[in-house]
């Protein structure tokens, strides 16, 4: 019996692409390896696959004497199908008492690199809670920012604030607050996106009875209407901002520069 590569790998192998900046919802070119110590059933198992739209690349030996079949087809994956596609494969594999070895991926043209968006920012969230005049301060954020291409174009900073209910000892969000305030943050957040305006959420800080939250944008113009219109509506809870433009991310740097020392 094979050792599968299990669901949860291929699904960490999608989210890696996908924090990237590669879009899997495309047609791409698929690769598929078997492997064996004969090279004898190889013919069977790329004719058998044909049928299914399988493309014959080539049968190699590496330097381990190993023979290696490597096929190819043009299609769109997610992290179930392509579990699920893995799971006739071993089963052809097993057919025919050779190795299905797994897969690769690349752009459909050959002769050109996997197209990544590089306005995508991966998810590196870091955790903080230390002491800030002997009261809590809690920081949490992204520090994969340092990947971030265009950071130039993003120099808004938008600092938003929000006073909360708090408890009398260590002056932090009460449990219902926690709530309210996470959904106020993913709130502000898909009300620019939806709005058009392109913001990356940075980092916040829950101190002694007031959360602050970061995010960086390239329209200071269109995300001040967006958040003045938010604010007057009177929907949400209250709140101020401002918007500050920080080209060298020092705001940033000195997030990293805190989570760096702990």
């Amino acid at each position: 019996m094979q050792n599968k590569i299990p669901l949860k790998e291929i699904e960490e192998i999608f989210s890696h692409m996908h924090a990237n900046g590669v879009n899997t919802d495309t047609t791409m070119l698929w690769g598929y390896f078997f492997t064996s110590n004969k090279n004898d059933k190889f013919s069977q198992v790329a004719n058998e696959l044909k049928s299914k739209g399988f493309d014959f690349v080539e049968i190699f030996q590496s330097e381990g004497k190993s023979y290696w079949l490597h096929l190819e087809r043009k299609e769109i994956h997610n992290a179930k199908s392509l579990y699920a596609l893995n799971e006739e494969l071993y089963s052809v594999a097993d057919k025919y008492k050779i190795i299905y070895d797994g897969f690769d991926v690349g752009n459909k043209d050959k002769n050109k690199p996997i197209e990544r968006n590089t306005y995508v920012v991966p998810e590196e969230f870091k955790t903080l809670d230390y002491q800030k005049d002997n009261y809590p301060c809690l920081l949490i954020g992204n520090t994969a920012f340092d990947k971030f291409k265009h950071k130039q174009e993003f120099k808004y900073f938008i600092k938003i604030t929000t006073p909360y209910k708090k408890d009398e000892k260590f002056m932090l969000p009460t449990d219902e607050e926690l709530e309210n305030l996470d959904g106020f943050e993913y709130f502000i957040e898909d009300y620019l996106n939806r709005n058009k305006i392109k913001s990356y959420y940075v980092f916040r800080e829950t101190y002694k009875g007031v959360r602050t939250f970061y995010l960086v944008t390239n329209n200071k113009s269109g995300a001040t209407k967006t958040l003045i219109m938010i604010k007057n509506s009177e929907k949400q809870r209250n709140f101020d901002f401002k918007i500050l433009a920080d080209t060298n991310w020092s705001i940033y740097n000195e997030f990293i520069k805190k989570t760096a020392n702990e």
